[in-house]
C-alpha cells in the first residue's frame, strides 16, 4: 500500500478519532485496512499527537499487529546480532547465524534471500564478494569424521592474505551453519554492514 492509497484511510480516520474513536479502536482499523505498520505509526502520530516512542509501543505492541511482530522476531534478532558483533560484544543467540546471513543480503545491496536458504547456491553472492576482496575461502566435506568424538564433518575456512587477524573458521555437524558462521564473522570484521 503506497502512501497515497492509505492517507484517505486516515484522513477518514480523523472523523471517526474527533467523534471519540480510541487510539486502541484506530490501531485496530488502521492494520484492518492494511496500512503498514510504519504508517500506522505516523498516523497514530498524527491523529493523537503522541510522541515517536508512544506511537512505537502502542502500534507495534497492539495485539492487532502480534502476527507481524512475531513473524519479523528472528529479523530483528539477527540485526541485534549483527550490531552486537559490530560492537565487539559476544554472541547472544548463536542460533541465529543464518537468519543474519540473510538480513545481510539486503544491508549489503544485494537480492535478499529466503530464511530458509540452504546450501552453499544461496549464499554464493557472498562467497563471491569475499573472494573480490582478496579472501580465500575453503570448504570442506570431511567424510572420514564419523566416529563419535570426531570433529563435525563440515569445514568452513576464510582468510585474507597478509592480515592473520582476518582468519575465519567453523567446524560444525551441519553444512550452513558452519558457512554462515564465518560469513557473519566476516562480514562483521570486514563489511561492517
Amino acid at each position: 500500500m503506497s502512501s497515497s492509497e492509505y492517507a484517505p484511510v486516515v484522513d477518514a480516520l480523523r472523523a471517526r478519532v474527533q467523534a471519540g474513536l480510541s487510539m486502541d479502536e484506530a490501531i485496530v482499523v488502521l492494520q484492518a485496512q492494511g496500512v503498514p505498520i510504519v504508517p500506522s505509526m505516523k498516523a497514530v502520530i498524527d491523529l493523537f499527537g503522541v510522541s515517536l516512542d508512544e506511537a512505537k509501543q502502542r502500534v507495534a505492541g497492539h495485539p492487532a499487529w502480534a502476527g507481524v511482530r512475531k513473524a519479523s522476531e528472528p529479523l530483528h534478532d539477527a540485526l541485534e546480532l549483527l550490531a552486537d558483533a559490530m560492537k565487539g560484544q559476544p554472541f547472544r543467540k548463536p542460533h541465529l547465524y543464518r537468519v543474519a546471513v540473510t538480513a545481510l543480503f539486503p544491508l549489503l545491496g544485494l537480492e535478499p534471500i529466503a530464511e530458509d536458504w540452504s546450501g552453499m547456491d544461496a549464499v554464493l553472492p557472498l562467497l563471491e564478494r569475499m573472494r573480490q576482496d582478496g579472501a580465500v575461502v575453503m570448504v570442506k566435506w570431511d567424510g572420514e569424521r564419523k566416529a563419535p568424538g570426531d570433529a563435525p564433518p563440515y569445514t568452513v575456512l576464510a582468510s585474507v592474505p597478509g592480515r592473520p587477524e582476518l582468519f575465519f573458521r567453523a567446524d560444525l555437524p551441519v553444512l550452513e551453519e558452519a558457512l554462515a558462521r564465518v560469513l557473519v564473522e566476516y562480514a562483521v570484521k570486514v563489511w561492517n554492514p
